[in-house]
């Protein structure tokens, strides 16, 4: 038995009195449970004012960090596809659309060309929601190109990893890519 009785059921305020919060606006730390405004997150380099704790935060988040303002996406074209007809317990077709509208993205990988300290840089980032930031053959071809476009720039190259490892959905298309960027990245040594 409680000690206090509800004499009424449900919250009695009225609807003109409640006030939304626009969203996007506020961001509850999952570690402290402090509230903070984004702005405030975003000045503290995605690391909660209270408690200091890191964010996981988009490849687009690292290219507003570290560029100096303005940023030129590099091969938005390439968009993973499915090779082999897999399916496990739903198809990788069905799973790359929901990966494509849950994060806006066409892969785990962007790749962005920009200036860090009026410096020339191309920063390859990727990007653990889509799909667990798992290599795939785009992520591969991505990096590939990326080594090209450093060599024939002669401009430094950044990459942000944040990956789940081989994306098993394409089997050995996936597996190549390891030997793939490792090899272009010889080039750079």
């Amino acid at each position: 038995m409680g000690w206090f009785k509800r004499l009424k059921d449900g919250i009695q305020t009225a609807t003109r009195n409640k006030k939304e919060a626009p969203e996007g606006l506020w961001y509850k730390c999952r570690e402290c449970k402090e509230t903070s405004t984004v702005k405030e997150l975003k000045e503290n380099f995605f690391k909660c004012p209270q408690c200091n704790y890191h964010l996981r935060i988009t490849s687009y988040d690292y290219f507003e960090l570290l560029f100096d303002g303005n940023y030129e996406e590099l091969f938005t074209g390439l968009v993973s596809k499915d090779h082999l007809n897999f399916t496990d317990l739903r198809p990788y077709t069905e799973r790359l659309k929901e990966a494509k509208k849950k994060t806006g993205l066409t892969d785990a990988m962007s790749v962005a060309k920009g200036k860090v300290n009026r410096r020339p840089l191309v920063i390859a980032a990727m990007d653990f929601k889509f799909i667990g930031g798992s290599m795939g053959s785009v992520m591969g071809e991505k990096i590939a190109l990326s080594i090209n476009h450093c060599i024939e720039t002669r401009t430094p190259l950044m990459i942000l990893s944040k990956s789940g490892g081989a994306r098993m959905m394409e089997s050995a298309f996936s597996l190549m890519q390891m030997a793939k960027t490792s090899a272009k990245l010889t080039q750079l040594a």
